[in-house]
């Protein structure tokens, strides 16, 4: 039962993806990107702040004890905001997300192989690679 619970989890997750870069899309219409992007930001850290407020008792202090890279969450987070907002009206919303999820899943595929940062290590199989392989597939399919 769980796991169908965080399978709805990450389906919810995906869809909120594929809302958001619509939504700044839609933004960056009417002002450029780096303000679309501040204001997105904004708008995520102000509702972080609220979320961390109301509900977490935890102190600050924790974070000294984090590791500096786990810092560069919000700056990665910056790229993708800024790129995919870009892209979205040159390629469309199928192929730049289409693209986005296969490097995703590449670089997810090397990070669990290796167990970068701390995840949990799960090797590469032909299985993993063929399906990565259709994927691929998949993208080239939506450029057609």
């Amino acid at each position: 039962m769980a796991l169908v619970f965080y399978i709805l989890i990450a389906a919810a997750v995906g869809t909120a993806a594929s809302i958001q870069v619509i939504l700044n899309s839609n933004l960056n219409k009417t002002a450029n990107l780096s303000l679309t992007v501040l204001v997105v930001n904004t708008i995520a850290m102000v509702s972080s702040l609220v979320i961390y407020l109301l509900f977490s008792r935890q102190s600050l202090t924790v974070l000294r004890d984090a590791e500096w890279y786990a810092f560069l969450g919000g700056v990665l987070g910056l790229v993708i905001v800024m790129g995919s907002t870009f892209l979205i009206p040159k390629l469309g919303v199928s192929i730049t997300t289409s693209i986005i999820i296969v490097a995703q899943l590449s670089f997810a595929m090397i990070a669990d192989h290796y167990g970068l940062a701390g995840v949990r290590h799960i090797p590469v199989e032909p299985v993993r690679i063929a399906a990565l392989m259709l994927m691929v597939s998949g993208v080239y399919l939506f450029f057609k």
